[in-house]
């Protein structure tokens, strides 16, 4: 008996939590907070046994600890997706959903597999600037796991085009599919990746974030992320891996990185703007889906587009770049080139040559990100929220 009246209560708190009008006051969205609050606690003492919720919460309870760094960034839409999670969980997944239909002001949860644009465009602002409010010792973590994450899948783009497969242009489309596998691996684990944070600038645009608070997380990342492309680079050339098969690893990744440092500082700026557009846009459009499968066919197609189009990408040159540097002088690579007939420059394969490369490729990917991707969907879908 005790147990039907405190579902009860569950239920009837969930249907006055998402019945509720859009708050457009911080008290109203701290009222909502408090029910939400109570909401949380009735779930945990009725379902103990439920991991699903235990997930939920948790993650819940993490995102909001983050979060009260800076309170009103907290929104109405923020608590409701909880609640809605949360209702999920505990099966009535039918009766909220009904109710968030009802709601009015607020981006509601479709029950359909993917967002609408403008949801998406939402999700992704809400996306970003969790990822700013979290402590700067996680987000170096995290840094470091997206740097290795796509080091790794450079080094099977590497393996994958060491020979060539029918054409060169199917060799570099098929192993651009591979590698789309390391911005998989970045969304679905939740890494944070400097490239993918540069649609961060979707809050400044909504005044939810301050431009130095960004700085710091897209400083934090960058250096995470160098952190771990390099010790995987390290762990690569430990493992004598690229030594096999006649050097044909050691070879192509040569060719890679002598390509790369011998850019212009023009030219990879560009290359750099046309890359992280396509790799925001594969983040935004990932978004967009509820299941992995649908974030798996959305990161595809247009890392693959970036990589077989010889596009570039700083987190993925700081890889092939170092590791390049750190097998150059190897006197069996050598030989083994010169055996294949290959000839490669490496006279500017150097620190100066990484940093003049990644450089202008850095620049390059913030204003592709920031301005071609992050400003350009705010302003087609967020704009007219703001004034309001």
């Amino acid at each position: 008996m005790q147990r039907e009246t405190g579902s009860q209560r569950l239920r009837e708190k969930i249907d006055e939590l998402l019945s509720k009008d859009a708050p457009r006051s911080y008290a109203n969205v701290n009222s909502l907070q408090k029910s939400l609050s109570e909401v949380q606690t009735l779930a945990k003492q009725l379902y103990p046994n439920n991991e699903t919720l235990k997930t939920i919460l948790n993650r819940q309870d993490f995102s909001m600890e983050q979060r009260l760094e800076d309170p009103k960034s907290i929104t109405n839409t923020d608590i409701m997706n909880n609640a809605k999670e949360i209702a999920l969980a505990i099966g009535l997944e039918d009766h909220s959903r009904d109710n968030i239909k009802k709601t009015s002001g607020v981006a509601s949860i479709e029950s359909s597999n993917s967002l609408s644009p403008s949801e998406t465009a939402e999700k992704v602002a809400q996306i970003d600037l969790q990822k700013v409010n979290t402590n700067a010792i996680s987000t170096f973590i995290l840094a470091i796991l997206a740097g290795a994450l796509i080091a790794i899948a450079g080094v099977y783009f590497t393996f994958a085009t060491s020979q060539m497969i029918v054409t060169r242009t199917f060799t570099q489309i098929f192993g651009g599919l591979l590698f789309s596998m390391g911005l998989m691996f970045v969304v679905i684990t939740g890494a944070q990746m400097f490239t993918g944070n540069t649609l961060g600038i979707m809050n400044i645009a909504s005044r939810k974030l301050k431009a130095t608070k960004l700085l710091r997380n897209w400083a934090i990342v960058y250096a995470g992320n160098f952190v771990g492309s390099v010790a995987t680079a390290g762990v690569l050339y430990m493992s004598k891996a690229w030594t096999n098969n006649g050097y044909q690893f050691g070879i192509k990744a040569m060719m890679i990185a002598s390509h790369k440092v011998s850019l212009g500082f023009v030219d990879a700026f560009f290359l750099g703007i046309l890359c992280n557009s396509l790799v925001c846009l594969a983040i935004y459009l990932a978004a967009g889906g509820k299941k992995i499968s649908d974030k798996v066919l959305a990161i595809m197609f247009p890392t693959a587009a970036f990589i077989a189009m010889g596009f570039e990408h700083c987190v993925a040159n700081m890889y092939f770049l170092t590791f390049a540097s750190m097998i150059k002088n190897d006197p069996s690579l050598l030989s083994a080139m010169q055996t294949a007939g290959v000839t490669v420059d490496i006279s500017h394969l150097d620190y100066m040559g990484i940093v003049s490369n990644l450089l202008p490729v850095t620049l390059g990917n913030i204003v592709g990100g920031s301005v071609f991707v992050g400003l350009t969907y705010w302003l087609a879908f967020m704009r007219n929220k703001r004034k309001e």
